[in-house]
């Protein structure tokens, strides 16, 4: 008899196994001005993968190209040098919004940008999420340094 466990024999924990538009939703942010926010339906908790980027991969001069016509608000840096802007691109993760922003909002950060298994860029909760509440994660000190200005 063969114990051994292969990789198809475990389940992910830490994926949300249905599609995004099941659980995800965008309405206005609990954040002024800040326009669109990202909301959950169901409870996700902490360390769950909530949603992948997704966008047109571009390179750094196209990227400069649009920063100078002011088109840089969904850049993603990868780890291969390019750029993915989800501007124009349908993508749950680009609402979501970072509570510590130059706002100073009430509100506090419960997600991250990282990596998934695959190397997509994706949000994933640093803590557990219940229905209803908004997503925030933090864009990074740069951003908003470019943003605020």
């Amino acid at each position: 008899m063969n114990t051994s466990k292969t990789d198809d024999d475990f389940i992910n924990m830490d994926i949300i196994e249905s599609p995004e538009s099941d659980y995800l939703y965008t309405e206005s942010s609990q954040i002024k001005d800040a326009g669109k926010g990202l909301f959950t339906a169901i409870e996700i908790f902490e360390h769950e993968i909530i949603s992948i980027f997704k966008g047109e991969i571009i390179t750094n001069q196209e990227a400069e190209k649009r920063a100078q016509q002011n088109e840089d608000r969904y850049f993603i840096n990868l780890l291969d040098g390019n750029i993915m802007d989800s501007m124009y691109t349908d993508c749950y993760a680009k609402y979501a919004n970072d509570a510590k922003g130059i706002s100073h909002s009430l509100f506090k950060n419960n997600a991250i940008i990282t990596l998934d298994e695959d190397d997509n860029v994706c949000i994933k909760a640093s803590k557990d999420i219940n229905p209803g509440e908004e997503i925030f994660c933090s864009y990074g000190k740069p951003y908003w340094k470019k943003h605020s200005k």
